[in-house]
């Protein structure tokens, strides 16, 4: 019997669902009507183009809010599926690496919440290593490092499972501060974290210039820096983020550390967009770095691959049968 189902990544940053056929991809927010707490204007994209709403970020720290997010999830499956209900449908859910059973259990309730008749979870690393390629059925390790928002998650595999997987709060959102402080403190300028989001993406330009407000004035402003000095602002979160991942390679059997150097890492997430930070990496490390070419997709791509392949089973546990 074909059943209908779809996959869902839901992150702190962007939240992407799947069928079989297409991908979505919407902000993980929502527009709250400011005189109404209760009373939900607009979900994702949507969220942004409503002027004097309250904005509500569901998943930042944690699914902080199970109800919004699962509204969240209900609207954006439905758009996707271009249907008006959820019934007899089947979720698989990208679960985070080393998450917690209060985390399983917050993801199972958003989906069983949102209408869906089974949620199961799926390793988030494991669709990640299928979205970008990473054969992980050979004896031979290979690692993957996935740099999200507000975490950095690695996952080192061989004979098609994984020997060591490890999860740290030292995500993309560190790089975002770190430049935000740089322009508040050497230039008495504010700047948001989505500008320091794309700054931190176009490091490869010599000079850059910035859309500001004075925090002596309040005025606007503009600003124009040199990229080396904000490379310099990141080097604090790179630095431990090599940490990290050099942690997971030590904890890793020792043939299988072996194998790293010559197979590489292949780094995942929205955060390993980041300019220049594979080769970063690879020389702080001594290891080859890679970067997905489909890097912030990568988790939903591969719970895609494993749908159209009736494969997805193999890597899910059911949590409501």
């Amino acid at each position: 019997m074909f059943e209908t189902v779809i996959a869902a990544d839901i992150g702190s940053e962007n939240t992407r669902v799947a069928s079989r056929s297409s991908i979505s991809k919407n902000e993980t927010r929502a527009a709250i009507d400011p005189d109404d707490s209760s009373r939900v204007l607009a979900v994702g994209n949507a969220g942004k183009k409503l002027l004097g709403a309250s904005e509500a970020f569901p998943v930042r720290g944690g699914i902080a809010d199970i109800t919004l997010t699962a509204l969240m999830l209900r609207r954006f499956a439905l758009e996707i599926m271009g249907r008006r209900s959820l019934i007899g449908m089947t979720a698989y859910i990208a679960q985070p690496a080393k998450a917690s059973g209060i985390e399983k259990s917050a993801l199972m309730e958003v989906g069983s919440e949102a209408g869906f008749r089974r949620v199961k979870l799926v390793d988030a690393l494991v669709a990640g290593a299928e979205g970008a390629g990473v054969d992980i059925g050979t004896r031979s390790a290979s690692m993957i490092v996935d740099i999200g928002r507000e975490s950095l998650n690695t996952a080192v595999f061989a004979n098609g499972g994984v020997i060591h997987e490890s999860m740290s709060r030292v995500g993309s959102a560190m790089v975002d501060k770190h430049i935000m402080a740089y322009f508040a403190e050497e230039h008495h300028l504010l700047i948001t974290s989505r500008a320091a989001e794309k700054l931190k993406r176009s490091l490869d330009k010599p000079m850059l210039q910035v859309g500001c407000r004075s925090s002596l004035t309040g005025l606007p402003t503009t600003k124009e820096v040199r990229s080396s000095v904000l490379r310099e602002a990141a080097e604090f979160t790179i630095n431990s983020m090599c940490v990290e991942i050099a942690s997971a390679i030590n904890a890793s059997p020792p043939d299988a550390a072996g194998d790293l150097v010559e197979n590489g890492i292949v780094l995942i997430g929205g955060g390993a967009n980041q300019y220049g930070l594979a080769d970063t990496l690879e020389k702080k490390l001594h290891i080859p770095v890679c970067t997905a070419a489909n890097a912030d997709a990568a988790v939903i791509l591969g719970m895609q691959q494993m749908m159209r392949g009736s494969a997805i089973n193999k890597y899910a546990a059911a949590v409501n049968e």
